[in-house]
């Protein structure tokens, strides 16, 4: 709604005053101030609007004094490419800014030509950015909640499509095998963390350095109700496979299934409410699944031998912490009703002029992908002003547009944007040329603008190829206004193909950041940082159940961890067929690594005091031995040491074994769980071993 209402005022007044040739700068300059706009309070959106006029008005007018010395311009391009780039280290605020001052100054450089002098071009263009901010000062104003809304609403979304997805491991099959919904498992949870990390840096924007007033508490309070629904749904009780064979010719496990789908629509209906400012109304439907749930395994009990009971009281650990989970979901009205030890987040951003330059300084070296990137655009962007210069290209500016949106930090990335952006650019020529014969007139094309800058916001994150559809169809109808519309087609798909190849050939040979590299690393910080996790699990069956600051950082540190490792196996895959090594072991490395997050959950969901001392003793003694094998594991991938380490204490093992009919159900969960953790170990040293023997290769 607010793009349209820009584009609509911006088109309207070109219209009303015959200002034809006004209409392009006005309309980039709002495209430009969209897509470097970042949420934030209404006081924060006017200083970042202050920011990022600042920016734009250097990058326009830079472009304009040195447009016509190229031997300069290309210094200033080289130079102002890698500096903006390098500004979003300090965070994704500046990221932005830097992104829209770049494409602001390629804006100016598509009419530098025609420019009548120096200040008419950026005043135009500057004054449909302020136009934008205007309207989103105004907005957000008026609708100060709506951003935390949308992103709150957006967690339970995903929150449902990974309950649909662990729904799927309850289907009593025959030899089950877990690993491929592992796998896809580990990318909707990657996608859930993503969304999560999304809500957080909203309320953060909203928060005094982390602390809150009054005015956000409903929706961090559903925040942190959806963090723990989120550790509760991503905890494994048991192997599956194990589950399976046992029960497959009993209801139980469907049942479970079934509950599984009704709390993802219930997390879907919550979605709904939070985004419409509707009352959440928690239907029956998963109550009445609870409630035959309970009657299916207390039948069960009846019959079960004594060697299954071990398995049973897995589903019974699983029962309970899935009545949780719909405990939380029916009191979302009533968020206040649960009790956070903490309602502080962890603010994570820099404030003072020191910090942000100690943390662009940071990334001054060869390691820091962010740096490879600002070399990698800089160089590309100035290579493709020289072809220009030297070919005399007509339009030939789009080639550093292309570059600007293609290029992204990694292969993987770069090739999606590419192809997207290419079928897209052809689609969009495809449907616009005959779209100019069918409207001729002035108001109509105005008309068809605006649309097409519409829909280019609506899709440019969910379908980027669509996106770059409409902006292309935008294009030709802004030129149009010159009478150039049917002139700028051939140069626009030529430049578009020019462009992607430069972003290509700059993510291959410049710096090039293949995953196969550096997957190692990720493992092991994906290794270390469930390690954490679960000391942080641990020690709070010693003093109990807290939802500690620390406690929370470390389970959300795991879990991102655990989306990078998903999406560096997943980029890898993507590359040429000469960078991907080790591709079965690093799923499997994957499968087991989610495994593991699964199981310190499951910790973690049911964690409380252990008053038994000699059972916390040996809880403690497991761990140490478990905490000593993952940091083993974390060296090992880290190349520091070699897989001697794999050695397993057999008397652990021993006493783990015996816990069964000795212990009461909540001690018999903790130690079940530990020996999972404790049986995949093995596996990991060897897996470890493997993937490092072939990263040297």
């Amino acid at each position: 709604m607010l793009i349209l209402i820009a584009l609509v005022g911006v088109v309207s007044f070109s219209w009303y005053h015959s200002l034809n040739t006004h209409v392009i700068p006005l309309i980039l300059g709002v495209i430009a101030a969209a897509l470097s706009e970042t949420d934030d309070t209404v006081m924060g959106r006017v200083k970042s609007t202050f920011i990022t006029l600042a920016c734009f008005a250097i990058a326009s007018f830079s472009i304009e004094l040195l447009f016509s010395t190229p031997i300069l311009f290309a210094l200033g391009l080289c130079s102002s490419t890698f500096g903006f780039i390098m500004l979003g280290a300090i965070s994704t605020r500046y990221a932005s800014i830097a992104f829209g001052s770049l494409l602001l100054a390629i804006y100016t450089m598509l009419g530098a030509e025609q420019s009548v002098n120096l200040w008419q071009q950026p005043a135009l263009l500057l004054s449909g950015a302020s136009w934008y901010f205007l309207l989103s000062i105004i907005w957000s104003a008026l609708w100060p909640m709506q951003p935390v809304q949308q992103s709150l609403a957006n967690v339970f979304f995903h929150l449902a499509n990974y309950l649909d997805s662990r729904s799927q491991l309850f289907h009593p099959v025959s030899g089950l095998d877990p690993q491929p919904y592992r796998i896809q498992q580990a990318a909707l949870n990657a996608a859930t963390v993503t969304a999560l990390n999304q809500c957080k840096a909203i309320l953060l924007s909203r928060s005094k350095r982390g602390h809150f007033d009054s005015g956000s508490d409903k929706f961090l309070n559903i925040y942190f109700l959806a963090q723990d629904i989120h550790e509760r749904v991503s905890s494994s009780h048991y192997r599956y496979q194990e589950l399976c064979k046992q029960f497959e010719r009993s209801d139980v496990l469907f049942r479970f299934k079934y509950l599984l789908e009704t709390q993802a629509n219930a997390c879907r209906a919550v979605a709904k409410s939070i985004q419409l400012s509707k009352e959440y109304s928690h239907t029956g439907q998963s109550v009445l699944a609870l409630d035959e749930l309970v009657s299916s395994l207390n039948a069960l009990k009846e019959r079960t031998s004594e060697t299954s009971r071990s398995l049973l009281n897995q589903l019974s650990y699983l029962f309970n912490n899935l009545a949780t989970v719909e405990k939380q979901l029916n009191s979302i009205t009533t968020p206040h009703s649960n009790q956070f030890e903490s309602t502080e987040l962890n603010d994570t951003e820099v404030h003072t002029v020191r910090e942000k330059w100690q943390r662009v300084a940071s990334q001054f070296n060869k390691e820091s992908l962010l740096f490879r990137h600002a070399v990698r655009m800089s160089t590309a962007l100035t290579i493709g002003y020289s072809l220009i210069q030297f070919t005399n290209m007509n339009q030939g500016y789009w080639i550093l547009m292309t570059t600007l949106f293609v290029c992204q930090p990694n292969y993987s990335a770069t090739r999606s944007k590419l192809v997207a952006r290419v079928v897209g650019t052809i689609l969009g020529l495809l449907v616009g040329v005959p779209l100019l014969v069918l409207f001729p007139s002035q108001e109509s094309q105005l008309l068809l603008i605006v649309v097409s800058g519409v829909a280019f916001f609506m899709l440019r994150l969910a379908n980027y190829g669509y996106a770059t559809g409409f902006i292309t169809i935008l294009v030709l109808f802004c030129f149009h206004q010159y009478g150039e519309g049917y002139a700028v087609v051939l140069p626009r798909l030529a430049d578009t193909l020019i462009g992607c190849a430069l972003a290509v050939l700059s993510v291959s040979f410049i710096l090039p950041d293949w995953q196969s590299k550096r997957l190692h690393k990720v493992m092991a910080e994906a290794t270390q940082a469930n390690r954490e996790y679960l000391a942080q699990v641990i020690g709070q069956y010693r003093i109990g159940k807290k939802d500690s600051l620390a406690y929370r950082i470390a389970r959300r540190n795991a879990h991102n961890h655990d989306a990078n490792l998903n999406n560096a196996i997943s980029a890898m895959l993507s590359e040429p067929g000469r960078y991907r090594t080790a591709v079965d072991e690093s799923f499997r490395f994957l499968t087991l690594s989610h495994a593991l997050l699964s199981y310190i959950s499951a910790l973690g969901a049911h964690r409380k005091r252990v008053n038994e001392a000699k059972t916390h003793q040996l809880i403690l003694e497991t761990h140490r031995i478990i905490n000593h094998h993952l940091e083993g594991l974390t060296k090992q991938l880290n190349k520091s040491v070699d897989g001697s380490s794999a050695n397993i204490d057999i008397d652990i093992k021993t006493r783990l074994e015996e816990w069964r009919e000795d212990d009461d159900t909540s001690i018999k969960m903790v130690l079940e769980q530990l020996y999972l953790i404790y049986r995949m170990l093995p596996e990991f040293h060897a897996l470890a071993e493997k993937l490092t023997i072939q990263a040297k290769n």
